[in-house]
């Protein structure tokens, strides 16, 4: 049965936001519905909350001084984010087959947040 509370998808999506800033996987993951998915260009497609794990794990391990700056979030109709952000941090560790460099890394990018009433869709 669904949960038929009323939420707020820009609530929701600050919560994930606010837990990839604290690099807390426990509250990242538990910010997506039963069933939700992520995907980025790293993943090689949609992953569901026990791969994800693995990976933010790979990635804080990587980047170990890995964060985020959050730019513009705006809801877009009853269920969408549209959120603005720039990741920044070091490669002091392997990551998908890449060495160490040492590198800084400076990327923006933009997420399309899918929420329903028991947490992210899909992300």
């Amino acid at each position: 049965m669904l949960n038929t509370t009323l939420v707020n998808p820009l609530a929701q999506a600050r919560r994930y936001f606010d837990a990839w800033r604290r690099r807390d996987a426990g509250v990242v993951l538990s910010t997506f519905a039963p069933g939700g998915t992520y995907d980025d260009p790293t993943t090689g497609g949609p992953i569901g909350a026990d791969a994800l794990g693995g990976y933010l794990d790979a990635l804080w391990s990587a980047f170990p001084d890995l964060d985020f700056t959050l730019g513009e979030m705006h809801r877009v109709g009853d269920d969408r984010v549209h959120a603005e952000w720039r990741m920044h941090g070091h490669q002091h560790g392997p990551f998908r087959g890449l060495p160490p460099t040492g590198r800084a890394v400076d990327l923006p990018g933009f997420d399309v947040i899918r929420t329903g009433p028991d947490g992210l869709c899909a992300v």
